[in-house]
C-alpha cells in the first residue's frame, strides 16, 4: 500500500512561493480562506462588506509575504495582519461612517456563523437538534462575554490557535491570554449550567 505523501508545510509553501511556484499560494489560500473570513466576518457582519475586506486581507499578505521570517509561525503572522487589518478598517469606518460600524459579536443584517450552525453542521442525525439548541444558548452565553474574553475563546476554540499565537496576534502576554480563557469558560459554564438540557455541557 502506498503511503500518502505529506502535505507541505506553511513554510514550505512560502519556499516554493518565492521561487516562483505559482501553485503555492493558491494552496496557502484555500489552508487559510475559512479562518481568515471567520475572523474578518466577527468584525464585519455584513457579508458583503467582509467578503471585500477578505479580498484585502489576501491582497496585503501578498504585498507582505517577502517580509515573513520564516523562524516564526506563518499562521500567526498571517492572521495578525488580518486582524490589524480589520481594526484598521474599523477605525477608518468610524471616521468616515459609510455604514454602522461592527464590532465583535456586533449585530447587522448579515450575521456571522453562529455557534448554533456551527454545532448543527457537526453534530449527525438526531443529534442534531440538541446541538442547535445547545449552540444557541452557548452564543448568548458569548455575546454576554467582554470583548477581549470573547475574542480570546472564539480564536483559541473555533479557531484553533495556540495561547502564544493569540498573545502575539493580540499584543498581550500569555499569561493574560490564559488568564481571559479561564475567565471565558468560567462565564460560559456558569450561564449553561443554568439551563436544565445543558448540564455539564462544557467541562
Amino acid at each position: 500500500m502506498m503511503r500518502a505523501h505529506p502535505l507541505p508545510t506553511d513554510e514550505e509553501l512560502i519556499a516554493l512561493y518565492r521561487q516562483g511556484d505559482g501553485k503555492a499560494f493558491p494552496a496557502l489560500f484555500t489552508r487559510y480562506k475559512g479562518k481568515v473570513f471567520f475572523l474578518v466576518q466577527r468584525y464585519f457582519p455584513n457579508r458583503e462588506r467582509a467578503e471585500e475586506v477578505f479580498q484585502e486581507v489576501f491582497l496585503k499578505v501578498i504585498e507582505k509575504l517577502d517580509s515573513f521570517d520564516a523562524a516564526g509561525s506563518f499562521r500567526s503572522w498571517f492572521l495578525t495582519i488580518c486582524r490589524n487589518h480589520c481594526i484598521d478598517r474599523l477605525r477608518q469606518q468610524a471616521r468616515r461612517p459609510e455604514m454602522p460600524v461592527s464590532s465583535l459579536g456586533a449585530e447587522d443584517d448579515e450575521q456571522p456563523p453562529s455557534a448554533a450552525t456551527a454545532l448543527s453542521k457537526e453534530v449527525p442525525g438526531d443529534q442534531a437538534l440538541y446541538a442547535s439548541e445547545l449552540g444557541k444558548h452557548l452564543q448568548r452565553a458569548l455575546d454576554k462575554l467582554p470583548e477581549e474574553q470573547r475574542e480570546t475563546f472564539l480564536l483559541k476554540e473555533r479557531m484553533g490557535l495556540t495561547f502564544e499565537e493569540i498573545a502575539d496576534m493580540t499584543q498581550v502576554s500569555v499569561n493574560t491570554v490564559k488568564s481571559r480563557m479561564r475567565y471565558a469558560l468560567e462565564a460560559l459554564r456558569r450561564t449553561l449550567r443554568g439551563k436544565d438540557f445543558v448540564k455539564e455541557a462544557i467541562h
